[in-house]
């Protein structure tokens, strides 16, 4: 799908706004293998809470740097803070938050990336020590995995010439198998995150009204439709479009609409619980970046007004 039309220009207060909203919602929200407020994942869930002001004071700024010294500075400000940084939100965020504080279409931001934002991309990485959130480069992990392969592409690109961009970077990365789901995005102008998890989130929020099991919802609506690329990179393909099935399985009991769903939900997480690498790390960036483009478009309180006591677990 085609990226929708640039809107007005929003005030870098908005921008922080939204990303306190749609972090602090979207980390604590219970999608189904991943870390949220009633189960820590890789990383303790206060830690993850602790690097959002430092992300979003970085990522509010996105309109006066590069999308690359954006990234850094939001590695580098949630490391001070919380000794931990989410590399692949702060690259999911950075290029969506400067096309919106610029008023441009974000093809344009992605078109602009330049030779000089490959090595600030790097340095983030190699400050983070993963391209997967909460999780250190040990060595033989798929983590390790993933962070070498961009990191590599990152090196290509970066000793091709001035020529090569930071999109180029993630054409590499894309490309391989089965390819980093941020890079996919940078070279996709944010497909998913346009394309399925906004509009899912959206038509969520319309019908449950709660914040909570809406991002839940879309986040399964997204994962029934594309196999996440951490658990295909941990799993391999066939094992991480099984948990794709699931996930339709669990839609087609009624997601959060219905008790049938709801426990559904419950089964699922416990699978994906049960054999880490079937985690659908990949998944959140985008619904949590959807969020981000829902609160900017609608305000923070289209977030944070629906937020609702949570029943005892």
């Amino acid at each position: 799908m085609t990226e929708s039309a640039p809107g007005p220009r929003v005030s870098p207060a908005e921008v922080a706004s939204a990303v306190v909203s749609a972090l602090l919602l979207g980390y604590s929200a219970p999608m189904p293998g991943t870390g949220s407020r009633y189960s820590d994942g890789a990383v303790a869930h206060e830690t993850r809470l602790l690097g959002v002001p430092a992300l979003a004071a970085a990522v509010s700024g996105a309109a006066d740097l590069p999308v690359g010294e954006t990234v850094l500075e939001a590695v580098l400000g949630s490391l001070s803070v919380a000794g931990h940084a989410d590399l692949r939100t702060a690259g999911y965020l950075a290029p969506l938050a400067r096309a919106a504080l610029l008023g441009e279409r974000l093809g344009k931001v992605l078109a602009g990336l330049s030779h000089g934002d490959i090595r600030l991309f790097a340095r983030a990485l190699e400050a983070a020590g993963s391209g997967r959130p909460g999780e250190t480069r040990s060595r033989g992990s798929s983590s390790a995995t993933r962070a070498g392969a961009l990191a590599g592409a990152l090196d290509v690109a970066a000793g091709a010439g001035r020529d090569a961009t930071l999109r180029d970077a993630m054409r590499f990365a894309a490309a391989g198998d089965p390819g980093d789901p941020m890079a996919r995005e940078y070279v996709k102008g944010f497909e998913v995150t346009h394309g399925l998890a906004r509009p899912a989130l959206f038509n969520a929020l319309a019908h449950v009204e709660a914040t909570r099991p809406a991002l839940v919802q879309a986040y399964l609506e997204v994962l029934a439709e594309v196999p996440d690329l951490d658990a295909a990179s941990r799993a391999g393909r066939k094992e991480a479009e099984e948990v794709s099935r699931m996930a339709r399985g669990v839609l087609k009991a009624g997601g959060v609409y219905s008790r049938r769903g709801l426990q559904a939900i419950t089964n699922l997480d416990g699978l994906l619980r049960s054999d880490p690498r079937l985690e659908p790390s990949a998944t959140e960036a985008p619904v949590v970046a959807a969020a981000f483009l829902l609160a900017l478009e609608h305000g923070p309180g289209y977030l944070g007004a629906r937020v609702r006591p949570a029943s005892r677990r």
